[in-house]
């Protein structure tokens, strides 16, 4: 009969202390990135927040003032548009 052996084979065998150093190493790497990424970001935001304190206008506004340029130029193509459609109309019938 066979007999089984209850030994683990040599190839199973994880050195519990270089996982957990591992797992360490990696930890202090994940820390160190947020801190940099996190100070990264708050001078991001202090130069744009500069950046716009000093510009003459609100960005507020100046996207209104745009915004309304835009819509006045699509009111004078459409109004375009439909002139031409209407001359283009009046002449065929002539």
């Amino acid at each position: 009969m066979a007999t089984t052996s209850t030994r683990i084979p040599s190839g199973a065998y994880v050195d519990r202390r270089l996982v957990g150093g591992s797992a360490a190493l990696m930890t202090v790497g994940f820390v160190t990135y947020a801190l940099g990424a996190a100070v990264g970001a708050i001078a991001l935001v202090s130069a744009v927040r500069r950046y716009v304190a000093r510009l003459e206008e609100p960005p507020q506004v100046t996207v209104r003032r745009r915004f309304g340029q835009a819509r006045s130029a699509t009111a004078a193509g459409v109004g375009a548009w439909r002139d031409y459609d209407r001359d283009a109309l009046s002449d065929a019938v002539r």
